[in-house]
């Protein structure tokens, strides 16, 4: 558990910096710090953006729950994946889940300048590595997944009905799990 563990210091960490020891507003702290902002990735080349987005949040209730289900989620796939198939899946959901708000930004202008933060896109991605191995695998991964499929719903459809929630980045996440594992069972490393 120690990736998680790091992921999750991290996280608690740079909220704890926005909310009680900046003295600017949260939200241009949270875009100093590395949110997704498509002008700054765009504009300026800030393509590290792709990843520091996904330590940032503001919101307590949002740290709290990404941090329950990536301390939940992330314990059981750091040791099913080892550490280095574990960081690999992490990576792949980050850059993906960035990638596809990226892509939606430079065809609707209403996403353009938005700030978009959170661990979210990891958490779908382990929602989508879940499906992966429940539907390729079978097994006992298709037991927890069977065992999961609620929460796993019950998060999409809250995803579609909040306005404020990065569409692009929990899809984008959800479909970074999916690729990650079919890789890793391409290449037979699960």
């Amino acid at each position: 558990m120690l990736i998680t563990n790091i992921y999750i210091v991290i996280c608690v960490l740079i909220w704890a910096y926005i909310n009680f020891m900046s003295r600017d507003d949260k939200y241009d702290t949270a875009m100093r710090l590395g949110g997704f902002y498509p002008p700054a990735v765009i504009e300026n080349r800030e393509y590290w953006r792709f990843i520091t987005c996904h330590f940032i949040h503001i919101d307590f209730i949002h740290l709290l729950m990404n941090m329950y289900a990536m301390y939940v989620l992330g314990s059981s796939f750091e040791y099913i994946l080892g550490t280095v198939g574990y960081l690999y899946l992490i990576l792949v959901c980050m850059i993906i889940s960035a990638l596809i708000t990226y892509i939606s930004s430079e065809m609707h202008e209403s996403s353009y300048y938005t700030l978009t933060i959170g661990a979210s896109g990891v958490v779908y991605g382990f929602f989508g590595a879940m499906i992966a191995l429940g539907v390729l695998v079978k097994g006992p991964y298709l037991s927890w997944l069977m065992s999961s499929i609620y929460v796993i719903l019950i998060n999409l459809i809250y995803t579609f009905i909040n306005k404020d929630i990065s569409k692009t980045g929990h899809i984008g996440g959800l479909v970074g799990g999916i690729v990650a594992v079919v890789f890793l069972l391409l290449i037979g490393f699960i």
